[in-house]
């Protein structure tokens, strides 16, 4: 009979060493570059560039790029499905900052409106 990996950990491993797995594990998940995001999420750099409308070489370079603009890490994160969230951890506290990437999402926003209008002008004409 087979067993599951719940009945594996417990016989093999103690409780104490079922913890430090797991706070292993958490914290792994909470520190990932961009290519371990992507490919946890098991998305090709083929598939994300597909839906970013760049190249594939493009997603590479951004993976390996040390200094990548704000947007650039947005739009990455949002095609694989999520949402970019930006804190600055203090001794004190931690704040998130909202203007950084709000200033970003209404530059998009606003180019979708112009290229709308532009749209909307030519069927005029």
């Amino acid at each position: 009979m087979r067993k599951s990996w719940k009945q594996i950990k417990d016989e093999t491993m103690t409780k104490e060493e079922r913890r430090r797995a797991h706070m292993r594990a958490v914290r792994d998940l909470a520190e990932m570059e961009l290519a371990e995001l992507r490919e946890a999420l098991q998305v090709s750099q083929e598939e994300l560039a597909e839906t970013l409308k760049v190249t594939q070489a493009a997603i590479s370079r951004l993976e390996r790029r040390p200094n990548v603009l704000l947007e650039s890490i947005r739009n990455y994160v949002e095609a694989l499905g999520g949402k970019l969230e930006l804190y600055a951890a203090l001794p004190n506290r931690t704040v998130k900052l909202t203007h950084l990437l709000a200033a970003a999402k209404r530059k998009k926003t606003r180019a979708a409106v112009r290229t709308k209008y532009r749209e909307a002008e030519a069927i005029a004409r």
